[in-house]
C-alpha cells in the first residue's frame, strides 16, 4: 500500500472518530444539519476524506445522507430496542465464552476497575464508573477469543452505541450485576454467565425510550 492511501485510510479514519465524538458528546445534536464546507474548514481537510467518513457514519447509524444534505441520526425508541435485542444475544455469546477462555488475572483486573470506580460514583464522579463499564465489555468481547463474534459486533456498531449513550441505570443496580458475571466467570460457570449477562442488557431496554429523540 503506498504512502498516500496509508494517510489516507488514517485521515479518513480520524475524521470519522471526530465527528462521532461530537455526536456522542452532544455538541452535534439528533437532527443537526451538517455543512460540509463548514466541517472540512474546522477539521482542516478536504471535501474527500470528509464525504467517506460520512458514509462510514451513515452506515453505522450516526448519521443520515438525503437529498437535503446530511443529518445526524435521530434514534427512535424502536431502533434502539433493536439494538438491545441484537447486543443481548451477541454479547451474551461473548460471556459465554469468555469464561471458558478468560484467565485469573483479567478477571481481577476487571474486579479492581469497579472496586475503585464505584467509591467515586458514590462521591458524585461517573467517570470512572463509565470508562470501567465501558472496559468491561469491551474485554468480554476481546477475551471470547472468536473473530467471527468481534466482527459480527463490530460491523453491526451495536456495542459501540449502546456504551455512547452512556450510564443508563446507576451503578447501585449494576455493580453487583457486573460482580455476579465475573463470579460466573472466574467460575468457568459459562451457561449462567450467558444468563446474566442476559438479564443485565436487558434490565436496560425499559429506559430506553429516556435515551430515543423525540
Amino acid at each position: 500500500m503506498s504512502n498516500q492511501a496509508t494517510n489516507g485510510s488514517f485521515l479518513e479514519k480520524k475524521v470519522y472518530e471526530d465527528i462521532r465524538m461530537m455526536i456522542t458528546n452532544g455538541e452535534l445534536k439528533p437532527g443537526d444539519k451538517i455543512i460540509q464546507d463548514q466541517m472540512a474548514h474546522r477539521l482542516g481537510v478536504s471535501r474527500t476524506p470528509l464525504r467517506r467518513a460520512f458514509s462510514e457514519l451513515e452506515r453505522d447509524y450516526y448519521l443520515e445522507i438525503t437529498a437535503q444534505g446530511v443529518f445526524v441520526n435521530q434514534f427512535s425508541t424502536e431502533f434502539l430496542t433493536s439494538i438491545w435485542e441484537v447486543r443481548a444475544v451477541l454479547e451474551g455469546l461473548a460471556c459465554r465464552l469468555s469464561a471458558e477462555r478468560m484467565d485469573e488475572a483479567t478477571v481481577l483486573y476487571l474486579r479492581t476497575l469497579f472496586a475503585n470506580a464505584y467509591p467515586k460514583f458514590e462521591e458524585g464522579n461517573y467517570d470512572p464508573y463509565h470508562k470501567a463499564d465501558r472496559i468491561f465489555h469491551t474485554t468480554l468481547l476481546e477475551e471470547a477469543k472468536n473473530p467471527v463474534l468481534k466482527r459480527n459486533i463490530e460491523n453491526t456498531q451495536v456495542l459501540s452505541i449502546a456504551l455512547d449513550l452512556g450510564i443508563l441505570r446507576s451503578p447501585e443496580e449494576t455493580y453487583q450485576e457486573h460482580m455476579d458475571i465475573l463470579d460466573a466467570i472466574e467460575m468457568k460457570d459459562s451457561e449462567r454467565a450467558e444468563k446474566l449477562m442476559l438479564e443485565h442488557i436487558r434490565r436496560t431496554t425499559p429506559l430506553l425510550a429516556e435515551k430515543a429523540d423525540k
